[in-house]
């Protein structure tokens, strides 16, 4: 299960629709115990992937790294990535699997016409070699 606040979740939310008719991308930072990821606040990345940026998107390293400071000062960690599907359901692709990480949480926003349509969060079973959708809790 993910938790996050509605506050934090709209923010990210916005920044998706801002972003159409391209992905967009950042880290989640909070914690994890179990399988449960509680997000406490995030950090937005650029997209490097200029070249296919409707339908791709590649974490700028130097972005990552910010949030993960942004984490270390708050005593967090990076638990996860979103990124924004812009006219295409919030459904994990291949590519996404491609580069997943085990233990982390994908938060994927489906953005049709600027306007917000869903959101689906995803985890890596590397045994299974798929991806499993796991519950998104927004609280107030």
């Amino acid at each position: 299960m993910v938790e996050i606040s509605k506050s934090i979740n709209d923010k990210i939310m916005r920044i998706c629709e801002k972003g159409f008719p391209y992905e967009v991308c950042g880290v989640l930072i909070g914690t994890k115990n179990n399988n449960k990821y509680i997000i406490k606040d995030f950090y937005d990345c650029e997209n490097l992937n200029k070249a296919r940026a409707a339908d791709r998107y590649e974490l700028n390293p130097k972005d990552y790294m910010q949030g993960e400071k942004i984490a270390k000062d708050l005593g967090l960690s990076i638990i996860g990535i979103y990124h924004s599907h812009p006219s295409h359901p919030a459904i994990a692709s291949e590519t996404d699997k491609l580069y997943a990480w085990p233990e982390m949480a994908y938060m994927i926003y489906s953005i049709y016409e600027n306007k917000f349509k869903n959101l689906i969060t995803w985890e890596i079973d590397e045994i299974k070699d798929e991806f499993i959708e796991i519950e998104t809790k927004i609280y107030e």
